[in-house]
């Protein structure tokens, strides 16, 4: 167990945002079984999970096939999203941005746009019947060139206005430099896709500062090894450039020994944008109502931490303007109060 949770609070039925869960780390139980493959826990934990504490990334990375093996016909994909929604209405989340890479569903013989329509069924009735959020973030891949990874870019133009909110670059970040795919990137700029990319994960400060020079993201997936650099902090802070920050995950694949050196707490109490986020539900098996229970019981977050980070998560998501009201009204309402947001701000030592 990362952390003993014991004694502290249930923030299940507390409103929360999530805006990095991967689909393919997320093949809930409930999936399998509507497709005709039960399975009990423990055999659920040995195939689907990877080991409480990684050897690397890439090890993570590889823990992940079994459920990608899944997730290659449309029935597939489309009960896979629906299960995932709705495990993250259960969880509290009202709103989530949920990224898979399209390019990987396509060992069943499914065109790209066949992976997007099943994809996006299972969107819609997520939502139809849960009531919450949720848009797709689709993934250019580090290790894939950009001839595999531009048709991406202009997939997620063509669906955008059927579920799809932004892309991202995702992958091995320590084998693989961004610039590859730069003009990758270059494209979704030109076709005004909000970007979000991973890096300062497996790799540190200059991973990070290739991806913002060269990708121009507006979020970091990750990003928690800015706390190496001050001038990587202080750019960061002065780009408005938000961190969707994975404790667990990040334990999981070793870049941090121990929960309590994770720098969540620090680079919170820095004043950078970030969010909390569990990357994985499955290959990590997490929610984030337990990852908030870790912050609590490691840090001593109470309401006021949650709720503005959950508010900067509203801030930063690739949402229109009202859309980021109405979550930002339910958010304060749901933690307590505008007061809670006043008594962060007051306890921050920046």
């Amino acid at each position: 167990m990362l952390v003993d949770v014991t004694g502290t609070p249930d923030f299940t039925r507390k409103p929360k945002i999530e805006l990095h869960v991967h689909l393919d780390c997320s093949l809930m139980k409930n999936a399998l079984h509507r497709l005709g493959e039960p399975i009990n826990e423990a055999d659920f934990r040995r195939i689907y999970t990877a080991p409480e504490r990684c050897d690397s990334l890439l090890d993570y990375l590889n823990a992940i096939g079994p459920s990608c093996a899944v997730l290659q016909t449309a029935p597939a994909l489309r009960i896979a999203t629906e299960e995932l929604i709705r495990a993250l209405a259960a969880d509290g989340v009202i709103y989530a941005e949920i990224r898979f890479a399209p390019h990987t569903h396509r060992n069943g013989g499914l065109g790209l746009d066949a992976v997007m329509a099943a994809v996006t069924e299972g969107l819609m009735a997520g939502r139809a019947a849960t009531g919450i959020g949720a848009g797709l973030l689709l993934c250019a891949l580090r290790d894939y060139p950009p001839d595999r990874n531009l048709p991406v870019i202009e997939l997620a133009h063509r669906w955008r206005d059927r579920g799809v909110v932004g892309v991202d670059l995702a992958g091995d970040e320590a084998g693989h430099p961004a610039a590859t795919n730069r003009a990758v990137f270059d494209r979704a700029h030109e076709l005004g896709l909000p970007v979000t990319a991973h890096a300062g994960e497996a790799a540190g400060p200059d991973s990070l500062r290739e991806v913002i020079e060269l990708l121009a993201p507006a979020r970091i997936g990750h990003g928690v090894r800015a706390i190496e650099s001050e001038d990587m902090l202080a750019e960061i802070k002065a780009r408005n450039l938000h961190l969707e920050i994975c404790p667990s995950s990040n334990i999981q694949v070793g870049v941090f020994g121990a929960y309590g050196d994770h720098p969540i707490d620090r680079l919170s109490r820095r004043g950078l944008s970030l969010s909390i986020n569990t990357d994985a539900r499955t290959v990590a098996p997490l929610s984030l109502s337990l990852e908030y229970r870790r912050l609590a019981k490691c840090f001593g977050w109470q309401t006021g931490e949650f709720l503005a980070h959950n508010l900067e998560a509203v801030r930063h998501a690739f949402l229109p303007a009202a859309g980021k009201e109405a979550l930002s009204a339910r958010l304060v309402d749901g933690w307590g109060g505008k007061d809670q947001v006043v008594a962060r701000t007051s306890a921050q030592r920046l």
